[in-house]
C-alpha cells in the first residue's frame, strides 16, 4: 500500500489563473481538457459562470493550447485527444482591467491591452478607436502567421455592470460594441472565439452585431466545464480531506460532510452533476479550515444594487420557480433579481421542469447562504456589518448556554437599531402581514452566521414560521404580532410542528415571540423545552 502525501498549502492554486504558471509549479490542476477538445471544434462561443468559478484560468489554458504548448498538457486527457497541436496567433483581454477606470479612460485601457500585440505583430496603430485597431490587428496577425487568429475575451460584461444604470451607461455600452464588432466582421480570419462573463450576453444588448455566438452557459454537456465535480472531488481530493478531517479533529466522513455542506450544490444545467466552488475548496485546504471564502475575494456590488433595487423577499428565494424565457430578459428591464442571482452564482438550479419549461431555484450551499446574509443585512436594514456581528455573536453564546432571555434582548436590541425609513410604512403595507418583515429579518440575521435556517417550513397541518439548528439543538419559532406568546406555543402544540425533527439525539426548544408594530422591536417572549 503506497504512502499517502499531503499536499503542501502552495499547491492549491485559490485564486490563481495562469495554466502556464500552475502546470510548472506542479500545482492540483483539475482535468477539463477533454471539454475543451470538444468545445474548440466549434468556433464562436460563450459562456457565463459567476466570479471565482474558473474562468480566467479556463481562458488560460486555451490561450496555452491554441499557442500549440504540448508540453503543458502532458498526462491530461488532451494529450491523447489532439493529433496536430498547431500553433495559432491569440489576442487575450481581460475587460475588468478596465471597470474601475473613469469613461473617458475606458478606451484608452483597451488600446493599451491592443498595443500589446501590436509590438508583437509589428504593426503601429492605423485607426483611433479599439473596434478599428483589433480589425487590422486579427487582420494582420492571420497574414503575418498563416494561421487564422484566436480571440479570447474574458469578463465581458464588468464594465458594463459597473454602469448599468448610471449616466454613463449608453457611452460604454456604445464604447465596448465598436469594439466587440470585428469578430462577426473578421469571421474569414479567425479560428475561435470564447468569451466569458457573468451575465448572458442577450441580456447586455453590446453583442447585437454577432448573432452566431453558441451560448454553452447551460448546456448540460459544457456544465461541468468549470468548477469540481462531486466525482472529480472524491477522486482527486480524497487524501486532502482526510489531512483537512485530522486537522479539524473531526472524522473523515464528517469532513467529506462539511465540505459538501458549504461548498457543494451549484448545478449549472437541467440536470448536472453537483459541483463545488473551485476556489474555496482550493482555500479551504490552503488554510486547512472551513469557512466562508468566496465573499471575502469581493461581492457582487452590482447585484446588491439590483437586488434592493427590485425589493427581492430573500425569505421567498428559496425554492422559487422561474420561467426559462426570464434568463434571456435586458438586465436593465428585469423585475426579478432571481435570473441574475443564478447567474452570479447566489442561487442555483435545484429542479427543471420539462413540460412547462420552469426552474426551481434555491441557495446552494452554506457557504453562500451565509455570505449572501451577512452582506444582504445592512443593505435592508441601514445597519453598520460591524455593530449586526456584535449583536449575532451575543444571541448564539446566549442561545448555546440556554440565556434565552439574555439572547432576545439581544435581537430586540438588534431590532430597535434599525434605522426608521420614510417608505418604511408603504413597505409594511405592501406584505402580507407585519410580521412578515420581522420574520424576514431574522431569517437573514440568523442565516448571517452560518447557521442552518429554516423559513416557513411546511409540514402536514401547517406552515413553522422559522426553525434554527445550532448543533444538535433545534429551535421552533412562531412568531405573533398581536396574539400573546402563549398562543404561539399553543399553535406549535397543536399544529404538531415540532414532530418532524423528533428524530436522533437532538434538544428541541419552542420559541414563542411577539412584536410590537408601534415600538417595531420584539415585545415579549417565551421559551418551552421539549422532552424527545
Amino acid at each position: 500500500m503506497s504512502e499517502k502525501r499531503y499536499r503542501k498549502p502552495g499547491e492549491f492554486p485559490a485564486g490563481e489563473d495562469d495554466f502556464v504558471s500552475l502546470r510548472q509549479r506542479g500545482c492540483v490542476y483539475v482535468d477539463k481538457t477533454e471539454y475543451i477538445y470538444n468545445m474548440v471544434q466549434m468556433k464562436y462561443i460563450f459562456l457565463s459562470r459567476p466570479r471565482r468559478f474558473g474562468k480566467s484560468l479556463l481562458c488560460s489554458t486555451l490561450e496555452a493550447y491554441f499557442q500549440g504548448k504540448r508540453e503543458l498538457f502532458e498526462g491530461l486527457a488532451i494529450e491523447e485527444l489532439e493529433t496536430e497541436w498547431k500553433a495559432y496567433p491569440v489576442l487575450r483581454f481581460n475587460i475588468s482591467s478596465i471597470k474601475d477606470m473613469r469613461v473617458n479612460e475606458m478606451q484608452n485601457g483597451l488600446e493599451l491591452q491592443i498595443s500589446e500585440y501590436e509590438h508583437i505583430y509589428g504593426t503601429t496603430p492605423n485607426a483611433n478607436s479599439p473596434g478599428k485597431r483589433l480589425k487590422y490587428l486579427i487582420k494582420t496577425a492571420h497574414q503575418q502567421t498563416g494561421m487564422p487568429t484566436v480571440v479570447i475575451i474574458d469578463e465581458y460584461d464588468s464594465a458594463m455592470l459597473k454602469h448599468l444604470h448610471d449616466e454613463c451607461k449608453d457611452e460604454v455600452r456604445r464604447m465596448l460594441q465598436e469594439f466587440y464588432g470585428p469578430l462577426k466582421e473578421c469571421s474569414a480570419d479567425l479560428r475561435f472565439v470564447f468569451i466569458t462573463g457573468i451575465t448572458k450576453f442577450s441580456q447586455m444588448s453590446i453583442f447585437s452585431t454577432i448573432n452566431n455566438l453558441m451560448n454553452i452557459s447551460m448546456d448540460k454537456a459544457y456544465a461541468n466545464l468549470c468548477g469540481i465535480t462531486e466525482t472529480e472531488f472524491e477522486t482527486v481530493f480524497q487524501d486532502d480531506v482526510e489531512h483537512l478531517a485530522q486537522t479539524l479533529e473531526i472524522s473523515t466522513e464528517q469532513c467529506w460532510g462539511e465540505m459538501k455542506r458549504w461548498y457543494d450544490g451549484y448545478h449549472f444545467a437541467s440536470d448536472s452533476e453537483d459541483i463545488y466552488n473551485p476556489y474555496s475548496l482550493m482555500k479551504a485546504f490552503a488554510q486547512q479550515e472551513i469557512r466562508d471564502y468566496w465573499f471575502d475575494s469581493g461581492t457582487c456590488t452590482f447585484l446588491l444594487d439590483e437586488m434592493q433595487r427590485l425589493d427581492t423577499q430573500l425569505l421567498k428565494v428559496d425554492g422559487k420557480e422561474v420561467p426559462e424565457n426570464a434568463f434571456n430578459q435586458p438586465v436593465q428591464t428585469m423585475t426579478d433579481a432571481l435570473p441574475l442571482m443564478y447567474q452570479a452564482g447566489y442561487l442555483t438550479i435545484k429542479e427543471y421542469d420539462k413540460l412547462i419549461k420552469t426552474f426551481t431555484l434555491g441557495i446552494p450551499n452554506n457557504e453562500v447562504r451565509t455570505g449572501l446574509m451577512e452582506n444582504v443585512l445592512p443593505m435592508m436594514t441601514g445597519t453598520k456589518a460591524s455593530d449586526n456581528t456584535s449583536y449575532s455573536t451575543g444571541v448564539i453564546t446566549s442561545l448555546r448556554r440556554g440565556k434565552y432571555d439574555e439572547a432576545m434582548e439581544y435581537l430586540r436590541a438588534f431590532l430597535t437599531s434599525i434605522p426608521y425609513l420614510q417608505s418604511g410604512e408603504q413597505h409594511l403595507k405592501e406584505l402580507e402581514r407585519i410580521e412578515a418583515l420581522y420574520q424576514n429579518y431574522l431569517y437573514v440575521f440568523f442565516c448571517g452566521m452560518g447557521y442552518q435556517v429554516h423559513p416557513e417550513p411546511h409540514i402536514a397541518k401547517g406552515r413553522v414560521d422559522l426553525v434554527l439548528w445550532i448543533g444538535d439543538h433545534i429551535f421552533i419559532f412562531e412568531f405573533k404580532m398581536s396574539a400573546s406568546c402563549q398562543s404561539a406555543l399553543d399553535q406549535i402544540d397543536a399544529r404538531q410542528y415540532i414532530e418532524p425533527w423528533r428524530c436522533g439525539p437532538v434538544r428541541i426548544t419552542k420559541c414563542g415571540v411577539q412584536f410590537s408594530a408601534k415600538d417595531r422591536t420584539i415585545k415579549d417572549w417565551k421559551f418551552e423545552e421539549v422532552d424527545v
